[in-house]
């Protein structure tokens, strides 16, 4: 199946070709026919005389439905980029071709029509200045058809043409990954919702169980229906329409995406979009922080504001990376193109590539954090797999390239032929770079020889403070941890990590406090003094006091409350035997059964509360999730 869109100015007649050459009307709309101007998408197909498949999508040259005209463009293979002899070059001739470039197509022909309606001579002079505009182009060398809608002259010509370039198509890919981007959608009689578009990424059979985004509804395909023929499947490339069922009506609107529950159940609502964006030199606007900008990628439509990566502005002319914050959802994958116009005026400003899909903006801090965008230009998977290592260090295969435009099978294959020349392993679902791990794994050891050596009566590191003295995110140090200790290059005491064959060395001065402390602990009971009396602002106290911590002899409640480890099992046990022998557990009982008082139990079942050892109703507790680990 190969698509193909026409392009060009309002009245240059390109609805006119479609009708001449394939013998079908794309104007469908009564407005449109009243007024003799196309609005919405139109399709039509003919079969060539190889029995190829040619699918035509009619666009709207106006410029109040540039919008629609770009909806139509995302889904084609090539362009036929229409100018009428009597006119001319035109304002839409010049940014339906900057259009159709930005969203990445390369292949095409021109036609110049009308040309019934004018001398030979000035069609010739017509096309020279089409060939100057054209100079640098996708078309610079594209074939140009002369013809007339009304005699027929030329079409034969422009058949072989489109044969041609059919021809030197490859078909689509299917990654397994079907969206169609909604253009239309109505309801038949006995059919119920109906929904149409151009399919990408994978391929839709009836009976499939399918999502729509962002209503993330689940349905199933009743019917497949393509170019008047009900189909079991459909391709990536085919103009398809969808019957769902399960799915009412109000859901299936233009803009909306049909894909797989995966895709929909992990594309997440809130997202900043970054992105490639090269601004058009007719754009009236730079682009700055905090400028507002309309994205239409497939055929979603939604306002969003952008902050500049690396630069004060993005000049027309210029290229760079944005951040984009849609305000409402949106489903896209790594590598879509899109183009961004503004709200108001109507006006395109210039479009690029989806380069990743994060959860926020980046601070202006963290910006060194994301050069790895700047690889992800003229993106090839080997690029995104190196990026994606670069950007998380430990990365699922899966998850990961969930929203990327290649198949899983692809990426296994690349894990495969990586692990076969070791430069990854595997552990726990994720893959890791063995340069990284030998990097990453030296700054982790290195982190806690810093901090041992300063504090060596500590009995180890907590993640958070690992990950802020070897200089990386927690959810990149975790995993690296986790192998860390499978391969014995560390040791996990509960939440703390240490270095093997280190033994906890304590300062006189420390071990002393440390003991009186713990007596202090242990006389008081269930009423001990704060934290506050107990340490003071004395420093030796206050670093005995974390070392009892750390080495489980003392349990802290709260902000400035602390048990001996002792006392603390003791109370746990009276809570345990109080809750296994039905007795009423509240803050009055469990005072009287440890002869203390409100002070210390109304915190300590705070925090069995905290711990789920015991959960509150009303004034009483009853046995938490927990409860039986005690």
């Amino acid at each position: 199946m190969f698509v193909i869109g026409t392009a060009g100015h309002i009245d240059h007649g390109k609805s006119s070709i479609i009708l001449r050459l394939t013998g079908i009307d794309p104007d469908r709309l009564p407005e449109e026919k009243e007024r003799g101007m196309t609005i919405d998408l139109g399709f039509a197909w003919y079969d060539t005389e190889d029995g190829q498949r040619v699918g035509l999508v009619d666009v709207p040259g106006h410029e109040r439905f540039v919008k629609n005209m770009i909806a139509g463009v995302g889904g084609i293979d090539a362009l036929i980029l229409v100018v009428a002899a009597d006119d001319g070059w035109m304002p839409q001739s010049q940014e339906h071709l900057q259009i159709a470039r930005l969203l990445g197509i390369k292949h095409g022909l021109v036609v110049i029509s009308k040309i019934d309606l004018v001398e030979e001579s000035w069609v010739d002079l017509v096309e020279e200045d089409i060939r100057d505009k054209l100079k640098n182009t996708f078309l610079s060398d594209a074939p140009i058809v002369r013809l007339s809608s009304e005699t027929g002259a030329g079409f034969e010509n422009l058949k072989k043409e489109i044969n041609s370039l059919a021809g030197r198509m490859t078909s689509r890919e299917d990654i397994g990954k079907p969206r169609l981007y909604v253009d239309r959608s109505f309801v038949l009689p006995g059919m119920g919702g109906v929904v149409a578009g151009t399919l990408r990424g994978g391929t839709f059979s009836a009976g499939m169980e399918i999502s729509v985004f962002p209503a993330r509804r689940k349905g199933k395909i009743r019917v497949l229906h393509s170019h008047n023929e009900n189909v079991e499947s459909s391709s990536p490339g085919q103009r398809t329409a969808v019957s769902l069922t399960g799915i009412d009506k109000q859901y299936l609107k233009r803009g909306s995406v049909v894909s797989t529950p995966e895709i929909v159940e992990n594309c997440p609502d809130r997202v900043v979009l970054a992105m490639s964006v090269e601004l058009i030199e007719e754009s009236p606007v730079s682009i700055r922080d905090r400028r507002r900008l309309l994205l239409i990628l497939g055929t979603t439509e939604v306002e969003g504001e952008a902050r500049v990566f690396d630069a004060d502005k993005i000049k027309p002319g210029e290229s760079g990376i944005i951040f984009f914050k849609p305000f409402q959802p949106v489903l896209s994958f790594i590598d879509d193109r899109y183009i961004v116009r503004l709200p108001t005026p109507a006006v395109t400003v210039g479009g690029g590539t989806i380069l990743d899909i994060l959860d926020r903006f980046p601070r202006k801090k963290e910006k060194s954090k994301f050069g790895y965008l700047k690889d992800r230009t003229g993106l090839t998977l080997d690029k995104l797999i190196d990026t994606e290592f670069l950007k998380n260090h430990a990365v699922n295969f899966k998850r990961d390239f969930l929203f990327s435009g290649y198949s899983i099978s692809d990426i296994n294959i690349k894990l495969s032929e990586r692990k076969n020349r070791s430069e990854i392993i595997e552990h726990a679902g994720r893959a890791y770079r063995n340069a990284d791990l030998k990097e990453i794994g030296a700054k982790i050891e290195n982190a806690l020889k810093d901090y041992l050596k300063e504090n060596p009566h500590t009995n180890g590191l907590g993640i958070d403070k690992i990950a802020r003295q070897a200089g990386y995110p927690i959810v990149s140090i975790e995993p690296f941890l986790e192998l860390m200790v499978q391969n014995s290059r560390l040791i996990k005491k509960g939440n703390l990590y240490d270095l093997p064959n280190r033994s906890v060395s304590v300062r006189g001065e420390i071990k002393k406090a440390a003991d009186q402390i713990e007596e202090t602990l242990l006389i008081a009971e269930y009423a001990p003094p704060s934290i506050k009396e107990l340490i003071g602002a004395d420093k030796t106290k206050k670093e005995a006091f974390e070392y009892l911590i750390v080495a489980g002899r003392v349990v802290k409640i709260g902000s400035n409350l602390a048990f001996h480890v002792d006392k603390w099992n003791s109370v746990l046990d009276t809570i345990y035997n109080m809750l296994e022998n039905n007795e009423t557990l509240t803050v009055a009982s469990l005072r009287e059964k440890l002869n203390s008082t409100r002070k210390y139990t109304l915190p300590i079942l705070e925090e069995t509360d905290r711990l789920q050892i015991t959960e509150r109703q009303g004034d009483i507790r009853i046995k938490g999730d927990r409860f039986d680990k005690v």
